[in-house]
């Protein structure tokens, strides 16, 4: 999954998280420095190419230097129909940006969202952001090892 070679520790990189969805795409960032993971909110009733345009933007303002996206693979590891259509994103993605984008497998993380925002009033529950939160800091929790 994690495709690219992993940062130098001298070099801290800012990272963007993705949990993408068919509605809505949870977004995340941090950096290799705090190794903290920071909800960014999250985008929906886009077209694909606002949504691309919009990650295209806060890559810029947020001067990200790396794009994690959520694999979502069934519980046995294999890829599913939504896996193919993740994949089919990264694609598109990889041909609008200029720096890495790598996929993550996100197995449990919808669930662990679910369970963490469970006492929130319904308005306040934004699994998706969370669950790109939850990615995004097994991702730095890996690079730290």
């Amino acid at each position: 999954m994690a495709t690219n070679s992993s940062p130098s520790s001298s070099t801290p990189l800012k990272l963007l998280c993705l949990d993408y969805g068919q509605a809505r795409v949870g977004l995340a960032i941090g950096d290799t420095s705090t190794n903290i993971a920071l909800g960014k909110g999250v985008l929906e009733g886009l077209t694909q190419n606002r949504l691309i345009a919009k990650i295209k933007a806060i890559v810029n303002l947020e001067h990200i230097d790396r794009v994690i996206i959520g694999l979502p693979l069934n519980m046995a590891g294999a890829a599913t129909a939504m896996t193919d259509e993740v994949q089919r994103f990264v694609e598109k993605l990889r041909n609008h940006l200029t720096i890495p984008v790598q996929t993550l497998d996100e197995r449990l993380t919808s669930q662990m969202a679910d369970r963490l925002i469970v006492d929130l009033p319904k308005d306040q529950r934004k699994q998706d952001q969370v669950a790109a939160q939850i990615i995004l800091q097994n991702y730095l929790d890996q690079l730290a090892h």
